[in-house]
């Protein structure tokens, strides 16, 4: 018999947490085992989302192993931006029996209902800005692109069979990088700089230029995002957090800004997919493994456009085109393959065309689902 027990998040929780995600994956070629350091720094008190969230990890045991694991998290951004009372699921791993996918998921919705939620959304780790939804198709055999989601095919069944229903897609493209620049999408960057005066540069490198330019990004990311399906606006901690673990392997050339009379009104962060060279060394950084990282990092040769956004009064002036086609400038210099852009919602009608236009190709979607929550007895009563 399967039973769930809560976990503290302190660091033995964590620890065990983090173990307790990666059984399912034996045997899966292009799993990458999440780095140890990485998993604690988000579960982690000190983090800015915990300022306003309530989140509760569980872990379900069964003969005396640990077989899965879940979280719970009520964030009380989300529902003053959105209204009602949604609860979430997040970093879901799960052995393949049902039994212990509706003991995780019981536990994580009763959780939620005594806390007041009357629905759950997921998943989501532990919101929109984490790592969101479920791969439900993949037609690219590699590995999950840094901050992406990697799970086996039978998660929908546990997910769907507890009585979860979809409720939004997220879509992935692959976009080759060109060996040589396509002239007809030089001609509108062209355009969009000489025409329209828009301008367009790298992050500032220095620390006053950069703390600046993370300023920039907060604005232009929660204007851009603002009417978005599920978006909650993040805020100043939470990007700057997010801007100093990043800043250990941004590539400069890859943040851009276009700015419009000095302003700047969209940007682009592209990052490169440290998946790759993390796949090398199992989770856990060790002199050896360090050695081996570095290694790995110089060989990359493959990226994620993580966000891309324009606020609304400069929309359909072609930046989408101009930053994309600018980064994959960027790219080649880099002598990087290609770019996964995720993730996009499936009804972003203006974004999906402009990364179609540029060749990118929808080879990867994601599902996140949702269902009520009943005040009164199993919360799988309706």
């Amino acid at each position: 018999m399967t039973r769930v027990e809560p976990v503290r998040r302190d660091r033995r929780g964590r620890t065990r947490f983090w173990r307790a995600g990666l059984a399912p994956y034996a045997g899966d070629t292009q799993f990458v085992t999440p780095l140890l350091l990485d998993q604690h720094a988000r579960w982690r008190d000190d983090h800015p989302f915990f300022r306003h969230a309530a989140v509760q990890h569980f872990i379900a045991v069964r003969d005396g192993r640990d077989v899965g694991r879940v979280a719970a998290a009520i964030d009380r951004r989300h529902d003053d931006v959105h209204g009602g009372a949604t609860g979430m699921f997040g970093w879901f791993e799960c052995e393949h029996r049902q039994e212990t996918a509706t003991a995780l998921l019981d536990a994580a919705a009763t959780w939620l209902r005594e806390r007041g939620s009357d629905k759950v959304r997921g998943p989501l780790s532990y919101s929109s800005n984490g790592i969101s939804g479920l791969l439900v198709e993949d037609e690219r055999a590699a590995p999950p692109a840094i901050d992406m989601p990697h799970n086996p095919a039978w998660y929908a069944g546990l997910l769907e069979s507890w009585g979860l229903t979809p409720v939004k897609d997220l879509l992935a493209f692959w976009v080759a990088v060109p060996s040589t620049p396509d002239a007809r999408l030089e001609r509108i960057t062209r355009r969009v700089r000489e025409r329209s005066g828009y301008v367009l540069r790298p992050i500032r490198a220095d620390r006053r230029g950069f703390a600046t330019d993370v300023d920039h990004v907060l604005r232009i990311y929660n204007e851009a995002w603002e009417k978005n399906w599920g978006f909650v606006p993040m805020t100043e901690s939470e990007l700057r957090h997010e801007a100093r673990s990043m800043r250990q392997i941004l590539e400069p050339s890859l943040v851009l800004f276009a700015e419009h009379a000095g302003d700047p009104v969209a940007f682009s962060l592209t990052l490169p997919d440290i998946n790759r060279a993390l796949a090398q060394i199992r989770g856990r950084l060790w002199p050896w493994s360090l050695a081996r990282l570095l290694l790995a990092r110089r060989r990359i040769r493959h990226g994620r456009v993580v966000t891309l956004g324009v606020v609304p009064a400069h929309r359909r002036a072609g930046l989408e085109i101009a930053l994309i086609m600018e980064s994959s400038v960027a790219a080649r210099a880099l002598h990087w393959k290609g770019v996964e852009c995720s993730w996009v919602l499936d009804d972003n009608d203006l974004m999906i065309a402009a990364i179609e236009r540029v060749g990118g190709r929808c080879d990867r979607r994601f599902r996140i689902y949702e269902r009520p929550i009943c005040h009164f007895g199993s919360p799988r009563a309706e």
